[in-house]
């Protein structure tokens, strides 16, 4: 038996032969993605177990460029292949292998040309990129300037604004939503961190910013409170000038990127809150300790924050709501240098206490359990009673210890 006898024989099945049709008829149009049925189980587990994740439901999107990579890992021949082999030739004219190696110099001349990604992706880009023969060479040379400075496999150390990205290229409007490079940029940047293309404003914006790029440089902020910024110069004088006013200051990254290289003194202490509220008490209070407020999952200017203040050598202490979302965000805030701050099992048991003293109603503990590494007890307990404490219920223990320094 050929080998293409054995692809036959793995995918000429009933389940399969909507995908079949629904993807040659895909191809023929030069359409990157198609809608599947998925009219009963068997269909579902089928077409799953061949693309590579779960089917729900009725119906799906399927892409094409994903379905021809699953087809080449797992049978070692492609889509038009396939097609061929099960139902004849497309109106579909694949490239010759050497099409892509055309291309491969330019990426050679960024250093990228070695990735893994890099030859499925100029595969992707000539078959269901949409972009024209004549500029393939251009929007390669592109694309390859802008993917240099993402983090493509790495988590970002420091974020750029998209604009700022675009303005490597010559045009600062030639990533906006919408665009070829933007487009073929999102699909490299899928490809090398192994996911699925974006789909939707959301997921665009999710991926950017998981390779190192805000979509603009004022809209993510981060609230601060009583920086002791050291430096002479006028950004740092404007910090100083709020607290003396008894105002937090938002950062964006803007203003990071205008702040001096360096922030704080080594050794400086720094509080870091999930909610507004406990900022708010230490600013009320007088307190100058400085604080740094998260208000949920730390955006990419917090990100940014946490990490520079622990380059310049700062203790940083993370406190976050006892609930998923808040562990969820105390441990991003570890992972950028911070230390949880009375976030021990014991402490969640302490604030329980009170709370049952006082008569105060906790909320239910909703959503999938997080692990908490630096005390594996307090994920227990927290799955056990099932409760969620705010911070705002634990703000007179924190606040005795901005009172002390940390």
């Amino acid at each position: 038996m050929t080998g293409m006898d054995e692809v036959r024989n793995a995918l000429d099945v009933a389940e399969l032969q909507g995908l079949w049709a629904a993807a040659r008829e895909a191809m023929s149009g030069s359409k990157p993605t198609f809608r599947l049925e998925l009219p009963d189980d068997a269909t579902r587990a089928a077409v799953g177990e061949l693309y590579g994740r779960p089917m729900w439901g009725e119906g799906t999107r399927i892409s094409v460029s994903k379905l021809d990579e699953s087809l080449r890992n797992r049978f070692g021949v492609g889509l038009s292949q396939v097609i061929e082999a099960l139902h004849g030739s497309v109106a579909v004219v694949a490239p010759a292998p050497e099409s892509a190696d055309e291309l491969l110099p330019v990426l050679d001349e960024h250093g990228l040309a070695g990735a893994s990604w890099a030859a499925p992706w100029l595969r992707w880009m000539r078959q269901y990129g949409r972009i024209a023969e004549s500029e393939l060479t251009g929007i390669t040379h592109a694309a390859a300037r802008v993917l240099t400075a993402m983090s493509l496999t790495e988590p970002p150390r420091s974020w750029t604004s998209r604009a700022a990205l675009a303005g490597r290229t010559g045009f600062p409007h030639s990533l906006d939503d919408g665009t070829a490079l933007s487009r073929v940029v999102l699909k490299a940047a899928a490809l090398a961190q192994g996911i699925e293309p974006p789909g939707n404003e959301r997921d665009r914006r999710a991926l950017w910013e998981r390779c190192g790029v805000a979509p603009d440089a004022v809209s993510s902020t981060v609230l601060t409170w009583a920086l002791p910024v050291t430096g002479d110069d006028a950004w740092s004088a404007g910090v100083r000038a709020r607290t003396e006013l008894g105002l937090p200051t938002h950062l964006t990254h803007l203003d990071l990127d205008a702040a001096p290289a360096r922030l704080v003194a080594g050794g400086t202490a720094v509080a870091v809150c999930e909610h507004p509220r406990v900022l708010e008490a230490a600013v009320r209070e007088g307190l100058r300790h400085p604080v740094i407020c998260l208000s949920g999952l730390p955006s990419t200017t917090a990100r940014e924050l946490l990490d520079r203040l622990s380059g310049d050598g700062a203790v940083l202490h993370v406190h976050t709501d006892f609930d998923w979302p808040g562990i969820a965000a105390a441990l991003t805030a570890q992972r950028h240098g911070a230390t949880p701050w009375r976030m021990s099992g014991d402490d969640y048991r302490a604030a329980l206490d009170r709370a049952a003293q006082d008569r105060t109603d906790l909320p239910n503990l909703i959503g999938s359990p997080v692990p908490t590494p630096w005390d594996p007890q307090l994920a227990d307990l927290m799955s056990t009673t099932s409760r969620a404490i705010e911070e705002e219920q634990t703000l007179q223990p924190l606040l005795a210890d901005l009172r002390n320094g940390l």
